[in-house]
């Protein structure tokens, strides 16, 4: 049906909300405001601080009473258990190795401080727990996945065991725990100007455990609104679950069940992470093509398709570098993300992406698609000049304006749409794909339309489209 199309005149009406789109009025900068409110809310929230909280009302509520003796008993073996496991077999080492702190500060709190007699060396253990696992998080938070037995890994296990030799030394060595009491209770804020009692009334650790505490979680957060992903979820979370464990050290199985938390949060980030990665582009942080094939297949009978190009991509990357041409598609993502008009976007394959518009008509998709246009064409992008070198420590030299070069990105998009027929989603997509190269084909930076009908009586698709071409 697609060798032979009409060519009809697109409405102006659809042109007029095409231009409606782009104009930046109030109610559109509400919208806009409240989706990234609700996007960064997200960022944080989800799914550790639901699942801390789910546990934390379980408790309060006492939904976990009626469990027997035994839960109690085996319960931590399971949930550090499983997430050591996860993490292992999914070879996500940070994950792992804070699962493994978590594991030695529960254990270190619940089984090993109620045999110590001297109460000087039960303090200084929960001195050090209160320092070692904040920065320990913090620390697994910044760096990347290396393996746990691979040279970085084993490098980690031996930082690990310092750690535990350190712990070891200021317990039984007299002067060392001395000197460790001293610098962790020494007061940071003068008496003053702070009423520390106050505090101690609700919090058992030390000031500069808080002061730890406090910066860690400020510098986890900041990270997670920037770099949203479900390793620096599951650990900043954890992080809250270990302060929660250990402002309750005085009943062992409440900052045992804490602890247990951030485990199994973990565990939960294990699989959030796998689930990233099999349908989660890496580079532009859109779906992949395996999450828009399985989207294909829940779609209706109503339904639009765009395919999107970068317009000469190929001789951009020759120009600038392929490093510049990945700057490139996370610009177009980031401009993907926000398309309106109910549009989800795709990562097809290199500078291709889609947009499925569920349950929309070919006239309520094609405004949203010429903003997206339009917005990508004026958006500044910025590529630096060819005579940058580098300093002998490997560091490149930051330039001013005038080794900035600014290049006008265009894309060409090809749409289909289907109405109440039953097509196939391959068929649809087809369609897209073909008005795409039509939409290159005149001229490039510009938008095809074709609509698919489907007429009772005949075979498959009618010969009859429309399409439409706007500049």
């Amino acid at each position: 049906c697609l060798d032979s199309i009409t060519l009809l005149p697109f409405t102006h009406r659809s042109v007029t909300k095409a231009e409606d789109c782009l104009r930046p009025d109030s109610a559109r900068r509400d919208r806009f405001v409240g989706k990234v409110f609700w996007r960064g809310f997200c960022r944080l929230t989800v799914p550790g601080g639901l699942l801390l909280l789910a546990w934390a009302i379980a408790f309060a509520a006492g939904l976990l009473r009626h469990l027997g003796p035994s839960f109690w008993v085996y319960y931590p073996y399971a949930f550090f258990g499983a997430a050591l496991l996860l993490s292992a077999i999914f070879n996500r080492s940070r994950l792992f190795f804070a699962a493994l702190a978590l594991t030695l500060a529960d254990r270190a709190l619940v089984y090993w401080m109620p045999q110590l007699t001297s109460i000087r060396a039960r303090g200084a253990l929960f001195d050090a727990i209160t320092f070692l696992v904040p920065l320990n998080l913090l620390a697994l938070s910044f760096v990347r996945d290396r393996g746990i037995v691979s040279p970085r890994g084993r490098k980690r296990i031996g930082l690990a065991a310092i750690q535990i030799v350190s712990i070891f030394l200021v317990l039984f060595v007299r002067p060392l725990q001395t000197l460790a009491e001293k610098a962790v209770h020494s007061p940071i804020v003068p008496r003053q100007y702070s009423d520390w009692s106050r505090v101690s009334e609700w919090n058992h650790m030390s000031e500069a455990a808080l002061l730890v505490f406090g910066l860690c979680a400020i510098a986890m957060v900041t990270y997670l609104l920037y770099r949203r992903q479900p390793a620096e979820s599951g650990l900043f979370w954890a992080l809250i679950a270990a302060f929660v464990a250990l402002d309750n050290a005085a009943t062992p199985h409440m900052a045992s069940l804490f602890f247990c938390i951030g485990g199994f949060i973990l565990a939960v980030a294990v699989l959030e992470a796998s689930y990233t990665m099999a349908y989660r582009d890496e580079l532009t942080q859109l779906p992949s093509r395996r999450a828009l094939n399985e989207t294909l297949l829940k779609l209706g009978e109503s339904y639009a398709l765009a395919m999107l190009d970068v317009d000469h991509f190929k001789s951009f990357n020759d120009s600038y570098g392929h490093a510049t041409g990945d700057q490139v598609l996370q610009m177009i993502a980031a401009r993907l993300r926000a398309v309106s008009g109910g549009g989800k976007a795709f990562r097809y394959g290199g500078e291709e992406f889609c947009v499925v518009f569920p349950n929309r008509s070919l006239d309520e998709a094609y405004p949203s698609l010429e903003a997206l246009r339009k917005e990508i064409e004026h958006s500044k992008f910025m590529v630096r000049g060819r005579d940058r070198r580098r300093t002998r420590t490997g560091i490149r030299r930051a330039f001013s304006s005038k080794g900035k070069k600014r290049v006008v990105v265009t894309v060409s998009i090809g749409a289909a749409a289907v109405s109440g027929a039953p097509v196939k989603a391959d068929d649809v997509l087809r369609a897209a794909d073909k008005a795409l190269y039509r939409a290159k084909n005149s001229g490039r930076n510009c938008t095809v339309t074709t609509e698919l009908v489907y007429e009772s009586g005949t075979q498959g698709l009618a010969s009859r489209a429309r399409q439409a071409l706007s500049y």
